[in-house]
């Protein structure tokens, strides 16, 4: 489940549960929104995300898309406001 709030850390240390994750990193959120690297859930994240913060966040409301998941057959629900198509298409 994703979550999306705005939050300052205290630190920029990052200690994570090596048995859960393989790497974690801070990634600008331009990069994020923009590689090929991601999961499709955590791209258009990011791209919500890059949306709220260059338009305002008011413009991020409730709708909800469904994108596959990491797991065959089974898919991930992302609840927001819809993207406008020059966002949509950040490649």
């Amino acid at each position: 489940m994703y979550i999306i709030c705005r939050l300052q850390p205290s630190s920029f240390t990052i200690n994570f549960c090596q048995q859960e994750c393989l790497r974690c990193e801070w990634m600008d959120l331009d990069e994020l929104a923009r590689t090929k690297h991601a999961t499709p859930i955590t791209s258009n994240v990011a791209k919500l995300l890059l949306y709220g913060y260059r338009e305002g966040f008011d413009k991020i409301d409730i709708s909800m898309r469904e994108f596959p998941a990491v797991y065959t057959g089974l898919f991930y629900k992302l609840y927001h406001r819809e993207l406008p198509e020059s966002y949509r298409n950040i490649t």
